[in-house]
This record gives structure tokens, C-alpha cells and sequence, in this order.
């Protein structure tokens, strides 16, 4: 999922890692969402090889709390040649947890793994029993990985979209790239321009853009002065994607791109290859944009208080949760009275 849980990795865990990854005396470690931040709860030295480590790793796992393992593979288990720092994850979500715990370890792992380093986790294992942790429940599932059973056509397109997703999510640094999205033009209606020059004026705080697929445009959707933060979630469709400007406040631009899960998958790849380039495109109108949010579920993701919470993570302060339902839009200052944003620094 694109929308993060905000949890993050703890100075503690990420020591324990560090610790780990300077030596092979750790086999694996517990990792607990406790609070707001990952944990490392409990560790299992390096005893033997893998296949028997990994048979007495089940140990670690909670009946009906749910619990992530990072565990250290060998060098015929990673086919590297670099025993150290090559390692599985395994996910364990018991179906006796808590609904809200199991939400929060879903959309937990993203922020766990880019915490600690990506490149080291090469495979993983998600369970709902500790049956699928045991060595035969590991051979199976490289028996599964290993089968490479051909993709079905809506699997390739599941595979597509992951790839520009992740592509998009981060800004070009090379300029033959910046050169080559800023050349593509995106064709907008003349109202989409009228709509964003109201909004970089602050005439108003909510525009809606919705790609038309006939003409191969973006088009108005909505254009609005919400006067809470409550009515975002609600104005947003929740089975299509959209672009999204909100003021958030009077200095706080918030561009949204909502992908929605039940959305057309072909139509999530024409947001996605287009988000870069409406970005450069709309600040060079002079629309300002200070947050970038991408969310799969608008109803859930935009309520005030996760909105609050994503806002906040990205600016120096955020607004107090109290007053967010009754919070009023301010005009903000003409563009001639703000600091204008180098696009190219985005």
C-alpha cells in the first residue's frame, strides 16, 4: 500500500541490526510495533547452519501478537557470496490478532524494510500460523518462489504498476530523465488551468483533477472551498484515481494522489506515469506544493486525524487534533507575497 502507517524504526532496533550485520552471532531478530515505533523485542544467536537455526526460530513467535523476524540467511541460501549481510523477513500475523494490529504491521513493513536497508532483505515469508515459520514451511516456499510459474495478464499489470509506483515515488536526479518527463506534455483542459490559478491565488483550497481517457486529458472534477478538514475524505472517490490539491492550511499546500485498490489497474499506471510530470507542470504555474501524500484508501487515509498525522510527519509542526473538525479555511497570501518554490528543487 502506498499510504504508510507513520510507525517507525526505533534508535534500539536499529543498533541491534547495525550489531548484527557487524557479525554472525545473531540468527534473527523479533521485531514489535510497542507505541509508536518498531522494536527489537528478541533475539536468536547463530547456533548451527540455517536449516537448523531456522527449525527453532518458531520459538520467537506470539499466539495472537503479531511479530515481523528478520533472519539471516547463508550463503547457499542467498546464492552471495556475502554471508553477512543477506537476510529474510518474515511477516507473522496470527488470525487471532486484533484487526487494527494486523492494519498496522501491513502497512508497517514498507517503513521497516527502507529503515534498515532494502537492499538486505532478498526474500520473505508472510504467515498466519506458526506451521508456515517451520524449515519444511521454508521449502516450501522456495519451491514456490523457485517454480516460476508464468505470470497471468492481470499479475504482469500488478507487476507493471509496482514498478512505475516506486519509479514515481521518487524524484529524477539525472537530467537526461528530468529533461525527457518535463518534454512529455500533459495535455489539461482550459478549466484544469482556470482551476489551478485559482487555487495558487488561494481563491480556493480544494481542487479535483480526473483523467479523461477519451480525450486523453486531465479534466475538472471539483473545485470547492472546504471549510473542514472532514469533508476531504468525503469528497474523494474511493474506486477511482485522482489528483488532488488541498490547502491544509494557509501555508501548507498538500498535493494527493489517490490510487484507490479497487481502481482499474490500467488506469492507476496513467496517474502514475503522469504524477512527475503534473507536479513539474502545475508549479510552474506557480501552484505551490509543500506535501506530497499518496493513499489507496481516501476514506480512511484523508479523515482529519490520519491526515493530521501524515501532515505533520512532513512539516516542522502540526495542526492540534482538536481543532481539526472545526478548522475554517484562510485565504492564502497572493503568490506575489509567498516565497515561490524552485520546482527543481522538489
Amino acid at each position: 500500500m502506498a499510504h504508510q502507517s507513520g510507525i517507525r524504526v526505533s534508535e534500539n532496533l536499529s543498533a541491534v541490526f547495525v550489531d548484527a550485520l557487524a557479525s554472525n552471532a545473531v540468527r534473527a531478530i523479533r521485531v514489535n510495533i510497542t507505541g509508536e515505533s518498531l522494536e527489537a523485542t528478541a533475539t536468536h544467536p547463530t547456533q548451527n547452519g540455517f536449516e537448523q537455526d531456522f527449525a527453532a526460530i518458531g520459538d520467537l513467535l506470539q499466539d495472537t501478537d503479531p511479530s515481523y523476524l528478520l533472519v539471516r540467511l547463508d550463503s547457499n541460501e542467498s546464492n552471495s557470496h556475502d554471508t553477512s549481510t543477506k537476510w529474510l523477513l518474515c511477516t507473522h500475523v496470527p488470525d487471532a490478532a486484533a484487526v487494527r494490529a494486523k492494519m498496522l504491521y501491513a502497512s508497517s513493513k514498507a517503513s521497516l524494510t527502507k529503515s534498515l536497508g532494502e537492499s538486505y532483505f532478498v526474500d520473505e515469508i508472510f504467515g498466519t500460523t506458526k506451521d508456515e515459520f517451520t524449515i519444511d514451511g521454508y521449502h516450501m516456499h522456495r519451491r514456490h518462489v523457485e517454480s516460476s510459474a508464468p505470470l497471468t495478464e492481470r499479475e504482469l499489470e500488478m507487476q507493471r504498476i509496482k514498478e512505475i509506483e516506486s519509479s514515481a515515488a521518487e524524484a529524477p536526479t539525472m537530467d537526461s530523465r528530468r529533461s525527457h518527463v518535463e518534454e512529455r506534455k500533459l495535455n489539461m483542459a482550459d478549466e484544469v488551468k482556470d482551476a489551478l490559478n485559482e487555487y495558487a491565488a488561494g481563491s480556493v483550497n480544494f481542487v479535483m483533477l480526473a483523467f479523461d481517457f477519451p480525450t486523453e486529458s486531465f479534466v475538472l472534477d471539483r473545485m470547492d472551498s472546504l471549510q473542514s478538514h472532514e469533508e476531504l475524505s468525503q469528497t474523494v472517490p474511493g474506486d477511482e484515481p485522482r489528483f488532488l490539491l488541498y490547502w491544509y492550511d494557509s501555508s501548507t499546500s498538500v498535493f494527493v494522489y489517490s490510487c484507490p485498490t479497487a481502481s482499474n489497474i490500467r488506469h492507476r499506471m496513467v496517474y502514475s506515469a503522469s504524477k512527475y510530470g503534473f507536479l513539474v507542470t502545475v508549479q510552474k504555474m506557480g501552484v505551490r506544493v509543500d506535501v506530497k501524500l499518496e493513499v489507496d484508501a481516501p476514506a480512511l487515509d484523508l479523515a482529519p486525524d490520519a491526515l493530521a498525522e501524515e501532515v505533520g510527519s512532513r512539516t516542522k509542526t502540526a495542526a492540534p487534533k482538536a481543532h481539526i473538525a472545526q478548522q475554517k479555511f484562510k485565504r492564502p497570501a497572493p503568490p506575489s507575497r509567498r516565497p515561490r518554490t524552485n520546482p527543481a528543487s522538489q
